[in-house]
């Protein structure tokens, strides 16, 4: 559901956040819910406004419980500085309010339990996000820096999965406390934490090869605009999918393949976008060393 635009970015509830709401108001915490959404409000603002300083074009927000997601036209996913710094930005924003709220309790400027409040949920925020599971920021960072050896998509997945897994852990350990006479804010948020980890990780999965052939098809364009860009090598046997090569491609380094004679020398040298036409062409279990023939 689109509630408005805020600096021009469309800012987008999903329906579990005001599903969520309303049990913690049966439950009487509406003050502490409301508290956590403004805290993710304000956290994926400060990812918003660091994409704007890179020059990315934000064109939506959304939020869910205790977390939220940003749209960009533009592709940051797997860059190294770009999305580490971009995802930092969120658990930094919460870190400097909870040294700043800590500050003034220390000088008994402010105190009570609503100060109290504040700083443990920021500090959770700020924790909690930097576990190395998408699609938390943790995770973001960790992708950033695998993405180059172990590919983008892959990388994606692992991290993906990793994130499902923990939900799973967190929502039966929230199914446990409940199940124990534990009618609490704790069990509740474990099991919400949960579902949204299963939801969340499934869209990264789903969403990761078609990120990753945007990040490829904008990779020329990048190209020639620059003029240049970081290359690597990659040998392979020609019995070798045309799959498993694109799944070495990062969006940062334009790859060179090459295919090695018996003798050890190098028979071809293909280009990045020669694999990806072949693969388009002729399918993704195309063997690498067909595209010979078909020159």
């Amino acid at each position: 559901m689109e509630l408005f635009k805020l600096f021009g970015v469309s800012l987008r509830i999903h329906p579990t956040l005001f599903i969520v709401l309303a049990v913690y108001g049966v439950l009487g915490l509406v003050t502490q819910a409301l508290l956590i959404f403004a805290l993710v409000l304000g956290h994926e603002l400060a990812h918003l406004i660091t994409a704007r300083a890179y020059g990315f074009k934000v064109i939506g927000l959304e939020l869910f419980p205790f977390g939220g997601a940003a749209y960009c036209d533009d592709l940051f996913e797997g860059r190294k500085l770009e999305e580490s710094v971009m995802a930092l930005a969120g658990p930094g924003f919460n870190i400097a309010l909870l040294f700043a709220a800590q500050a003034l309790r220390w000088q008994g400027i402010w105190a009570g339990e609503f100060a109290d409040q504040f700083v443990r949920y920021n500090l959770w925020l700020a924790a909690f996000n930097l576990i190395p599971v998408l699609p938390l920021d943790g995770g973001r960072v960790m992708r950033a820096l695998c993405a180059d050896g172990f590919g983008f998509v892959r990388a994606t997945k692992f991290l993906a999965w990793a994130g499902k897994g923990l939900g799973v852990i967190l929502a039966l350990y929230g199914i446990l406390l409940w199940s124990k006479g534990q009618f609490s804010e704790g069990p509740l948020t474990f099991i919400v934490l949960g579902g949204f980890f299963w939801l969340a990780g499934s869209k990264e999965v789903s969403a990761a090869h078609i990120t990753f052939l945007r990040q490829l098809t904008r990779k020329k364009e990048e190209l020639i605009k620059k003029g240049l860009m970081r290359s690597k090598w990659l040998t392979v046997q020609r019995n070798t999918p045309l799959v498993r090569i694109v799944e070495e491609f990062t969006p940062d380094r334009y790859t060179l393949v090459t295919l090695p004679k018996e003798e050890m020398g190098l028979e071809k040298i293909l280009t990045e976008t020669d694999v990806l036409e072949g693969m388009l062409r002729e399918g993704i279990r195309f063997p690498v060393g067909k595209l010979l023939t078909k020159e």
